[in-house]
């Protein structure tokens, strides 16, 4: 005799349509950009009517900003696995360089990006994203700093490091998505690796225009 499911309950099967939602939400941000992501696209995605996706989401801003925190907590996610994977000999101020490189670059920024360029017009949108920015610029730099270790934890300029670093990045991404080949873009990050290792006196200020590979296990000074 086959055993019958037990019935989900009002609120498990209310949990299961939200996240749902959020999941159709957040493809649709990835695949298609924030002006493609509509009411009317995400419930078409997740098979449901379009009451029940404004019952749960009444405006178009809380939806999307909903699921930009899913994806944000991917994001997240995703650089602590790939942090995980370091070879423990590797020099952390470059990994990290590395890290970043490879979330900025990643879908899930790209689709940060959209919605920072959206919410500069929209009030209300901005309102909502400003705090789920603030949040994973916070655990960003964290993160980045639990990776560095010792001996650059020590260092009072890790921090400041980590701030041009994340900057320089974010700039380089932006512009070079429109303008820049990817040679180009690896070039100013290997520079930037090279002048890091300047900053903490890994080499000397007369080796920042070198052109040769930083060594791989280079200690701070």
């Amino acid at each position: 005799m086959t055993e019958q499911r037990p019935r989900r309950t009002q609120a498990q099967r209310r949990a299961s349509t939200r996240a749902r939602i959020l999941a159709c939400t957040a493809e649709c941000l990835l695949e298609s950009g924030y002006a493609a992501t509509t009411v009317s696209a995400v419930q078409e995605r997740a098979g449901l009517a379009r009451g029940t996706v404004q019952h749960h989401f009444p405006t178009r801003a809380e939806l999307l900003v909903a699921a930009t925190t899913q994806v944000v907590d991917q994001r997240l996610e995703q650089f602590r696995r790939e942090a995980e994977l370091l070879p423990p000999g590797r020099d952390r101020l470059q990994s990290v360089v590395d890290l970043a490189w490879r979330d900025l670059n990643s879908p899930a920024f790209f689709t940060a990006l959209d919605l920072w360029v959206a919410a500069r017009t929209d009030a209300e949108l901005r309102d909502r994203l400003v705090h789920e920015e603030q949040r994973v610029f916070t655990e960003m730099r964290r993160l980045y700093l639990e990776v560095l270790g010792e001996p650059y934890a020590a260092d009072p300029r890790a921090e400041l490091l980590v701030e041009f670093t994340i900057d320089l990045l974010t700039g380089l991404s932006m512009t070079a998505m429109l303008t820049g080949t990817l040679g180009e873009r690896e070039a100013v990050v290997r520079r930037w690796k090279r002048a890091l290792a300047v900053l903490v006196g890994q080499l000397p200020s007369d080796e920042l225009l070198d052109g040769s590979p930083l060594p791989l296990t280079a200690s701070a000074g």
